[in-house]
Formats: C-alpha cells, structure tokens, sequence
C-alpha cells in the first residue's frame, strides 16, 4: 500500500501538535487516578475464597474445562460476582475467589452457590458441599507492583542499551520516552474508565512496552537507511519520508491486531476485560508514540545538538543539507508541497550537489596549490 508515501504530509512540523495531544491525554487521566485512585481488583485488594466438593468431577470429554467455568460464571452473574476467579481444581474441588465480604454475607452466597452449582449440573456432579471459606489477602499487593515497577525500569534500561549500541544513543532515548509515554496512557485509561485491575494487567501493560519498541525499532531502521543512503540531506526530510514509507506498516499491524483484541473485549468474557481493554489503548497508543512522539524527539535532539556551539558537539553531516542548511531550516525545504518519495529524491538530489560542490572545491584547492608552487 503506497498510499502514505504519495502523500505530503508534515509530520516533523507539527511536533508540539503531537506533543500536545499526548499531555492532555496523560495528565486527564493521572488526574483521574489522583482524585478517584484505581480500581483495583482481588488480586490486589483480597477477597474471600469459597470451596466446594463435588462427588464427581463436571469436567468431561462433553464438557470441557472451559465450558464448566463459563456455566459457573453465569451462575454468579445472578449473585453479582461475574468478575471472581473460578478454578476447577483436581477435577472435583471448586474454588471461587469473590470480592471481600462480611462473614454473613459471606455464608449467604457459599450455601446459594452451591445450590446453584448442583442444579446447573444435576446428576452429573452429585452433592455440592461447601468445604470452607477463607479470608485471604492480596495475592500482589505492594510486593508484585513494586517488582512490576522494577521490571519496567530494568526493561527500558536494556532497551536504552541495545538501541543506543545498534542505533544512536538518542533513537535509544526517544524509543525509552515512547515507552513511558504509552505505559502512562494505559494507566490513565484504566483510571479513567474505573477498570478492575488484577494481575491480568501487569502482564498486558509489559505486552504493550514490547509492542511499541517494536514499531519504534522499524521506523528507526528506516531512518537509519535513508541516511546512509543519502548522506548529507536534510535530517528532517529524512526522518519525515522515512516516516511515510513505513506508516502503511504501522497501520496495518496495529489495525489486524486491533480486530483481534475488540473481539476479545466483547465475546471473551468480563474476566478479561481489563486485559483486553488495557492492550487495545496500549497498542493504539503505541502506535501513535512510534510515530508522532520518538520520531519527533530525535529531530529536536538533532536541532538541540545542531544549535550548540562549535567546540561542544561533534559533526553531524547528516543534519544538514546542499549549502549547508541545518536541521533548523525544514521550512524551506521541508515535505508540504511534496510526497514522501519526491522529498527523498530531493534530499538526494540536494546531496549529490553538495558532494558535487565539495569535489569542485577540492579540485579548486588542488589548482591553487599548484599555482603557488609554480611561483
């Protein structure tokens, strides 16, 4: 699909646009967090455990495991607990995790749980008894978030490292910012919407950190070719056409996986909500960061490194065009009157003439050189 590389758009110009739209994004949702806090689920808060015996196990070639459970959660649907955690464990032991209850309460739902459970399979189970109840603690709680956070920091160090060895230290920064930027739009989101979160979330927000390093990493790549490629360009032409050379990518990846997570949302069931919910607005996330955000920091680093005083920084050839435009002159030359694939033929078309020029400059030197000598 060669649509976005027809197209003229300036993505690099409209950087504080981007810039923008993510603040407002993130700070109404850490808003949110800080006046209503997050809703969490079980695993975090605790909950009570209630176990049943069967006199024979529900689970049959007839009925699979996964039929049984959905039976069961349709059952405390009618209790309003549609969001516990159900485990057929052993094949005749079932094991209900609820929100926290008062021990009367508590009681009440066990003995109609059971009577529940024993009509809905009939003979097939025998008698239901209820063996026990439990008041447990969370399971997570502060030990597991505060080894999710050490996760996160770790993960984004490694990647820093990798990036910045296989890349530039600055697509290693950006790919890092783009990672923090998309983990604070989940976490503002599931504010926001008042989602449950369980452990489920953990592990959909470590998926969405994979994702969008990866999206980030291809556009990168590409960016990294067209400069070497056409050494000498103009550095926000490049990283633009690079850009929409790889958008199509972008967009069909996110879009076929998009489809596949909408349909998790609504047919998997509500114990996977928060999971489905949390890597539809991740991924959806990511893929505007990789784009709209990294991209964009690297350019500004470019423009920050170019600004700086001579003894301060290295050379940076790449950033600068035919007579020897900076990074800070794309509105001139930058992509608004043109598709992706002709600012790339420009931009080396700008490089040939200035390599033409160095070659003429070089000869001249030579032919004066030779003057003086002779004299």
């Amino acid at each position: 699909m060669d649509f976005f590389r027809r197209q003229n758009w300036n993505i690099i110009g409209r950087t504080w646009l981007w810039f923008g739209i993510s603040l407002i994004v993130i700070v109404g949702g850490l808003g949110s967090w800080a006046v209503k806090g997050i809703n969490y689920g079980i695993d975090f808060t605790g909950g009570s455990l209630l176990k049943f015996q069967f006199d024979r196990s529900p689970v049959s070639s007839e009925l699979p495991a996964v039929q049984v459970i959905a039976k069961i959660r349709s059952l405390l649907e009618d209790h309003g607990l549609a969001k516990s955690q159900i485990q057929v464990a052993g094949g005749t032991q079932l094991l209900i995790r609820t929100p926290q209850m008062e021990e009367a309460e508590a009681a009440r739902q066990q003995q109609e749980i059971a009577e529940g459970v024993e009509k809905l399979f009939g003979q097939q189970v025998g008698t239901v008894k209820s063996i026990g109840r439990d008041m447990v603690g969370p399971v997570v709680g502060e030990r597991l978030t505060r080894k999710a956070f050490y996760a996160l920091v770790l993960g984004s160090i490694f990647i820093l490292i990798y990036i910045a060895i296989r890349y530039e230290f600055r697509f290693g920064v950006a790919a890092v910012v783009a990672l923090i930027h998309d983990v604070l739009i989940v976490w503002g989101a599931m504010a926001l919407l008042r989602t449950e979160l369980n452990t489920e979330f953990i592990a959909a927000v470590l998926t969405v950190i994979g994702y969008s390093v990866n999206d980030s990493v291809v556009i990168f790549d590409r960016i990294r070719e067209n400069m070497r490629v056409r050494r000498g360009a103009n550095f926000v032409n490049i990283v633009n056409a690079s850009l929409l050379q790889t958008m199509s990518r972008s967009v069909n990846t996110t879009m076929t996986t998009l489809f596949a997570l909408v349909a998790l949302f609504f047919f998997g069931g509500p114990a996977i909500h928060a999971f489905s919910l949390a890597l539809i607005v991740g991924i959806t996330s990511g893929a505007y960061s990789s784009i709209f955000i990294a991209s964009p920091l690297v350019v500004l680093w470019e423009r920050r490194r170019a600004s700086a005083p001579a003894g301060a920084r290295r050379p940076a050839p790449a950033a600068t065009g035919a007579g020897g435009k900076s990074v800070e002159s794309e509105a001139a030359v930058g992509p608004e009157t043109a598709s992706a694939e002709e600012v790339m033929k420009r931009t080396e078309t700008e490089a040939q003439e200035e390599k033409r020029a160095e070659r003429r400059e070089r000869r001249k030197r030579r032919t004066d050189k030779r003057s003086r000598r002779r004299f």
